[in-house]
């Protein structure tokens, strides 16, 4: 109901509450009830009497109502929710799970009080960033997992630099880097079996417009600190969900390969020498390639190691 009165409000002249409720069906009060809903919402709805009400403005929140009207996606943002503040998009994703969500389902929250990235770190969640997660089901092997990541972060990638012009940087597994410090990550959980995967839940987090303090600034950037202005959060997400619902497609229909290659396309990985820290301690190396699951090919010096998960630091 707010989405198509909103729909009503986009005209720039007046609509009257009355021919607001004859359009939809319903009353006057009801008609009122939602403008107020909206106002929380952030949209500032001018009402002046005997003229009706108006729309001003639309708030920067990732909210169904500006984020989905309009997206051309077949899969990915086929339904959303939001809320502004939950423990984490993840579990309330993966909480959804038994009541079979549509595909493509996004769950996105203005404040996360229990965000979290690989190895359960914590992830710091403040208002002005974008904090999302969205359910897939691809039917894909579970050891092909890794090019859902990849797919997202090129997905990130092409979004970042189309809305405000920051040229990123994916560094394996799973974060994007800005002048080598970390804007995005990635948290991909899987369900699958022996030999598929039942489903995905892909959570992003991007510092966007959101604060950073203390031993954060040292690791972590904002685009609003890279840009020096406030970064618009509706058109970033849009876009991520526009690009990622091509990048899904792409590995439904058995084409890997492009995501791949978009992925080295914007990873300065290969060839560089590397520390890697993972289960089976620290190692040294140089990176000759990443497999078709997503591991790293790493040559020592003294043999070649394939490297399922771990932590990096670049050393050149």
């Amino acid at each position: 109901m707010r989405a198509r009165i909103l729909s009503l409000l986009e005209k720039d002249d007046f609509v009257s509450g009355e021919e607001i409720a004859d359009r939809l069906g319903v009353s006057r009060t009801a008609v009122w009830k939602h403008i107020q809903s909206l106002q929380k919402l952030g949209y500032g709805i001018e009402s002046v009497r005997n003229k009706g009400y108006r729309l001003i403005s639309r708030p920067d929140t990732p909210i169904p109502e500006e984020i989905l009207p309009g997206l051309g996606t077949d899969v990915v943002g086929t339904d959303m929710r939001f809320f502004s503040r939950t423990t984490s998009t993840n579990l309330i994703a993966k909480g959804m799970l038994d009541g079979g969500p549509p595909e493509g389902i996004v769950i996105a929250a203005d404040i996360q009080t229990e965000g979290r990235g690989r190895l359960k770190r914590r992830w710091s969640s403040r208002q002005g960033g974008l904090w999302f997660s969205v359910i897939l089901y691809p039917r894909i092997p579970p050891e092909r997992g890794m090019i859902l990541t990849m797919a997202s972060s090129v997905a990130v990638y092409r979004a970042i630099k189309e809305t405000c012009g920051v040229e990123a940087v994916i560094k394996w597994p799973n974060d994007l880097l800005v002048n080598g410090k970390k804007v995005c990550g990635i948290l991909t959980e899987l369900d699958a079996e022996m030999d598929r995967i039942n489903s995905a839940v892909i959570g992003i987090g991007i510092n966007v417009n959101n604060e950073l303090e203390g031993e954060l600034l040292e690791i972590a950037t904002s685009l609003k600190m890279e840009t020096g202005s406030d970064v618009p959060r509706v058109p970033l997400l849009r876009s991520i969900l526009e690009h990622l619902d091509i990048l899904y497609k792409l590995i439904m229909s058995g084409d890997h390969k492009t995501i791949r290659e978009g992925w080295f396309s914007h990873s300065n990985i290969i060839g560089r020498r590397i520390e890697v820290t993972g289960h089976r301690g620290t190692l040294n190396g140089t990176v000759s390639d990443v497999d078709e699951s997503g591991c790293l090919i790493l040559d020592t010096g003294e043999g070649t190691e394939r490297i399922v998960a771990g932590d990096i630091r670049y050393l050149d």
